[in-house]
């Protein structure tokens, strides 16, 4: 397996044991902090599945890939390196499969399997608090019902009580990013008023002043107040103090694009630009 997303186990040396697989002993590995990973061949061939095909879909599975490791086991008297998963995922890998799929002797129990299952995800996801179970006649199987019912019943709290916890996790987030939204819309509304700084000011009229002077050494001709005018037309602003701030970066941005223009061959045609004065 190459897919990052499958994992792989780590340095700790598991520990190998077989388990009863519905009837049929399967090898597994113990990793720690990893559960009990069974070989996914060893269940395809129990269950007369296709290995490979199986593995091709446990893989493609958003879900069930995250249960898919690679795993060094001991398989006919040979550490072998193979495909495995987590033991919990196998009952949703289960339900996935179509039963004309596995072999005949198999395929009723997987259909019983699979019912039973559409009742219990039923009793945890309907909307019906606590949905009634199918009893059993006998006795026992049907206290065994009912105590599943109950289990299931606050399971159901449970998770109600998780999600509404997320819910106000989420809606206290959202409340968060509307109020940063509103900081942000009143400080570029504020922006508009609140003129830029005196450094900025500087900072304008020293490169303004700097372009037509050196352009005025290089051609003869005097354009400061050519300059000087089309920078407040363009601005909207009658002198360099009263350019709001939020107009700042595109002021500098028309210094540099004119600079570039008027003197193409002179990198110190604008002055450098001091943080600071940002």
């Amino acid at each position: 397996m190459t897919d990052d997303s499958a994992g792989t186990i780590g340095p700790l040396q598991p520990i190998y044991q077989d388990i009863d697989f519905d009837g049929d002993s399967l090898p597994s590995a113990i990793v720690q902090d990893d559960g009990v990973l069974v070989p996914v061949r060893k269940i395809c061939e129990a269950l007369g599945l296709d290995p490979k095909y199986q593995l091709q879909r446990l893989r493609e599975h958003d879900v069930l890939v995250i249960g898919l490791r690679e795993i060094r086991i001991p398989i006919e008297n040979r550490l072998r390196v193979v495909a495995a998963i987590q033991h919990r995922y196998i009952p949703f890998w289960l339900a996935t499969v179509t039963p004309h799929q596995v072999s005949d002797a198999m395929r009723p129990k997987l259909v019983r399997y699979q019912r039973e299952l559409v009742d219990v995800l039923a009793a945890i996801y309907s909307p019906q608090l606590a949905p009634d179970l199918p009893l059993a006649a006998e006795p026992t199987l049907s206290a065994l019902s009912r105590q599943m019912a109950d289990l299931l019943l606050e399971f159901r709290l449970a998770r109600a009580a998780a999600v509404e916890h997320q819910r106000d996790l989420t809606e206290h987030e959202q409340r968060i990013v509307d109020l940063e939204n509103v900081v942000e819309t009143m400080q570029r509304e504020f922006a508009v008023y609140v003129p830029i700084t005196p450094a900025q000011q500087e900072f304008i009229a020293r490169s303004i002043k700097q372009i037509a002077q050196r352009y005025k050494k290089q051609t003869g001709k005097d354009l400061f107040g050519q300059l000087f005018a089309e920078f407040c037309k363009t601005h909207g602003t009658p002198r360099y103090d009263e350019l709001p701030s939020n107009k700042y970066e595109a002021a500098v941005a028309w210094i540099q694009a004119k600079a570039r223009q008027l003197l193409p061959d002179d990198p110190d045609a604008v002055p450098p630009m001091q943080h600071s004065v940002l």
